[in-house]
């Protein structure tokens, strides 16, 4: 079975404009989406209360994996910015599956996580940056 195959098999729900699929902090649920049509809104919560866009996604992308994998609350706000989209969900059971069959999507997830880190980390480098500004404008 290949992975379009196997995505076939998968549940899919249909979503609108201004749907949230899952907000940052909410408890992992043991899925992970992949987007079959639609865009959505990958968005952090600031220091300051409001909602910071991360990235935006599309057709053959996917999300939720992070939670999926360590069972941790989610780490982002996911929501519908397309006048509807459509996604598969992929459960827990079937993602072991899928890993076990297609060494692909095992590729193009661990390529999605490490991009992840990697915007997570030049993030961290200007929040860095910031702080070290206003430590230095507090002691003139």
């Amino acid at each position: 079975m290949n992975i379009l195959e196997f995505m076939q098999n998968i549940s899919t729900q249909v979503y609108l404009r201004g749907d949230v699929i899952f907000k940052e902090g909410d408890p992992h649920d043991g899925s992970m989406y992949c987007i079959m049509s639609g865009m959505f809104a990958v968005t952090k919560r600031m220091p300051d209360g409001t909602q910071e866009v991360i990235k935006g996604l599309g057709p053959g992308e996917f999300f939720g994996e992070l939670s999926l994998i360590t069972r941790r609350p989610r780490a982002m706000t996911i929501s519908v910015v397309s006048a509807n989209a459509r996604v598969g969900i992929l459960r827990h059971d079937q993602f072991e599956k899928l890993a076990k069959i297609n060494t692909h999507f095992l590729f193009q997830l661990t390529k999605s996580t490490v991009e992840k880190l990697h915007r997570a980390e030049a993030r961290l480098a200007e929040l860095d940056k910031m702080v070290e500004e206003i430590q230095k404008d507090e002691t003139k």
